[in-house]
């Protein structure tokens, strides 16, 4: 590690200063009408208040996770049970299940072999592993949900980076190189969100929006078609973006391909206890992404089990009492083993980022976003509308999450151009559009389920929140301007009509 220099882990120091501004924050925003209703500045409050302290590192990362509780402990802004349920998700299952089956990976070497087999491909330049990571990521996230992406792939990342001499918390979030590969993993799997309806709840929502709106079955083919080009064109751009910008402090990671090769031969054939634990994974991995085929046989509370959350929670329950061939006594994972292994801030902030997209929603501060934007509608002009109201649903995104704000700007689209251009389904071109804009969201940790999973591992959200502006920007540029010269200039029918006509 003698090319890396760590500084203290987050949240090491107390700087007062820091700590007093968050606080400070919360309060003054009660006071600026400009934020809406009561309610909703104090959504936006908590929003300011833990992005700050999340940014600064005032305090330890996961003491920002309370900041919600600790404000309904003075004000009751909403019902103590209603902010402690923000907290709960379906998806827990899925994080904390897939965390435990990758701490069998990595007691047993599985993770070692994954990881070096990685690294046999990329090699060890630090800005070809985070670019891998990007593309991978990426193009998962067009079959998968972003929570569930980086909750599978965050952990092999995590191993690759352990091997490479990162192997806490505190290592991941000081090195610009290790927090690089974290982020790519997250911001990859955002990316592909909207480019079938599998990608996220974004997708989910607004493909039920659309459907409703042209009154029949919008199919995967023809969603796909419209919106796998622009995925691909914007996750172009920001592999070009984080090449030259997001610099590294180290230009390779430890090791060389010989080196890699000869720790594999030495690794030998896989155990039984790595089979065990990969098979079960790939498993379910299999049975998530072919879900839509037997969806509709396997319904009712019976087949409950068999959503992919539950079935990783399962396997991972199961492996504490399946024994080891290797050592006796020993299960596939015990407490000594998850002690070692287990993420333990992903407990604290994917919760968090969770809350916070909920809290936003539900105290209107997502709402008031919205209304911000419809003074742009009486504008005018096709350009300027994909412009604004592009810019504003990522706005959106970037500060709630992507879920909330589908929620919120694709009603609002339909309504308010659903007579464009004279035609029956007008707003289909703007439907499109800010979809798209929806799923760049990389700055906050609330922003999609993928940026809370890497933060539990170790990315630097400071660094995620700045770059991840400046990302933020490249990728909504690029998609604006497709759109632009797609609806505006060319006047395609393809965008235009409702898929399906």
């Amino acid at each position: 590690m003698s090319e890396q220099k760590i500084q203290s882990p987050p949240g090491s120091g107390l700087n007062w200063l820091h700590i007093l501004l968050g606080p400070a924050i919360f309060v003054a925003v009660q006071f600026i009408p400009f934020f809406g209703p009561q309610n909703a500045r104090m959504g936006f409050g908590i929003l300011f208040w833990m992005v700050y302290w999340w940014v600064t590192v005032a305090v330890d990362i996961k003491v920002t996770c309370l900041v919600p509780l600790v404000v309904a402990a003075f004000h009751e802004y909403m019902p103590i049970v209603k902010v402690m349920e923000a907290y709960a998700h379906r998806d827990a299952f899925l994080i904390v299940g897939a965390s435990i089956v990758t701490v069998a990976w990595a007691r047993w070497g599985f993770a070692k072999r994954i990881a070096l087999h990685f690294l046999l491909r990329f090699g060890n330049d630090t800005r070809r592993q985070m670019i891998g990571w990007f593309l991978l990521t990426g193009l998962a996230s067009f079959i998968m949900g972003n929570t569930p992406v980086a909750a599978v792939f965050a952990p092999i990342a995590v191993a690759a980076l352990i091997y490479a001499g990162f192997e806490t918390f505190e290592q991941r979030w000081n090195s610009n190189a290790a927090s690089n590969v974290l982020i790519a993993v997250a911001w990859g799997a955002s990316v592909g969100g909207m480019a079938t309806p599998l990608g996220g709840g974004q997708a989910v929502v607004t493909l039920g929006h659309l459907q409703k709106y042209v009154g029949h079955e919008v199919f995967f083919i023809d969603w796909s078609l419209r919106m796998i080009p622009v995925s691909l064109v914007v996750m172009l751009a920001m592999c070009v973006f984080m090449w030259l910008f997001m610099k590294p402090e180290i230009r390779a990671f430890k090791g060389s391909r010989e080196f890699y090769r000869q720790e594999l031969r030495e690794m030998g054939a896989f155990s039984y206890e790595e089979k065990f634990a990969c098979l079960g994974f790939v498993l379910i991995v299999a049975l998530a992404l072919l879900r839509p085929a037997y969806v509709d046989f396997l319904k009712g509370p019976f087949f409950a089990w068999m959503h992919p959350s539950r079935m990783f929670f399962i396997l991972a329950v199961l492996l504490f009492f399946v024994p080891s061939r290797r050592e006796p006594g020993e299960t596939l994972v015990s407490i000594a083993s998850l002690k070692k292994h287990f993420p333990l801030a992903i407990l604290f902030i994917w919760p968090a980022s969770v809350a916070l997209g909920r809290i936003l929603n539900q105290t209107g501060a997502s709402a008031v976003v919205g209304g911000w934007l419809e003074s742009f509608i009486a504008s005018g002009g096709d350009v300027m509308s994909i412009v604004a109201f592009s810019v504003g649903g990522n706005a959106l995104s970037q500060v709630t999450s992507d879920t909330a704000a589908a929620g919120v700007m694709i009603p609002m689209v339909i309504e308010a151009f659903k007579n464009w251009g004279g035609l029956q389904f007008g707003a289909v071109p703007f439907i499109w559009a800010v979809g798209s804009a929806i799923s760049w969201s990389y700055a906050v940790a609330s922003s999609t389920g993928a940026q809370g999973v890497v933060a539990g591992f170790g990315a630097n959200l400071k660094r995620m929140f700045v770059y991840g502006l400046v990302g933020g920007v490249i990728s909504v540029v690029v998609s604006t301007l497709y759109f632009i010269i797609a609806v505006a200039v060319l006047k395609a029918d393809f965008y235009l009509l409702p898929p399906g006509l």
